[in-house]
């Protein structure tokens, strides 16, 4: 008899727990985080948001899909750390593109990208002219780190 009462206080006890466990938007998700700080940039594909660690990256979006709303993804870092500029070339500072060395024949098709150094970001109209920067730069003694890369095959 003892068994029995023992075995249904249990099976009430967990019934019970299992029925106030209904997920809610604080339950299940990362509440603290270590103060360590890695960023982590990620984009809900409208904004870019810089994270202080992939934890609490992971802890925002379990809160935004709770409440159906669209969930950020890690991406480039170079979208939260670099500044949107609208001339590019005025913001490297002066240098020829016109160099010799650097000259080829670029179409006028106009297929945007967009490009970034790490500091800055704009986009260029080809992946050509991404090539004659990038020549020309190097010409003036800038470091591979300097180069300008692309973000993605599109405005930005």
């Amino acid at each position: 008899m003892m068994f029995q009462t023992l075995t249904l206080c249990c099976l009430a006890l967990v019934t019970g727990i299992a029925a106030n466990t209904v997920s809610t938007n604080a339950t299940d998700c990362p509440q603290f985080c270590a103060a360590i700080y890695r960023p982590v940039c990620a984009t809900d594909g409208k904004n870019f948001k810089e994270f202080a660690s992939d934890c609490n990256l992971k802890s925002d979006n379990c809160r935004r899909e709770r409440n159906n709303v669209a969930a950020y993804a890690e991406t480039d870092s170079a979208w939260c750390s670099s500044e949107l500029v609208d001339n590019i070339h005025e913001k490297l500072g002066s240098f020829k593109l016109d160099r010799e060395e650097c000259f080829k024949p670029c179409s006028m098709i106009y297929q945007p990208i967009c490009v970034t150094n790490g500091k800055y970001r704009a986009h260029l109209s080809n992946v050509c002219l991404l090539e004659t920067f990038n020549c020309a730069l190097q010409a003036t003694g800038a470091q591979p780190t300097e180069l300008l890369r692309v973000l993605r095959d599109s405005t930005c």
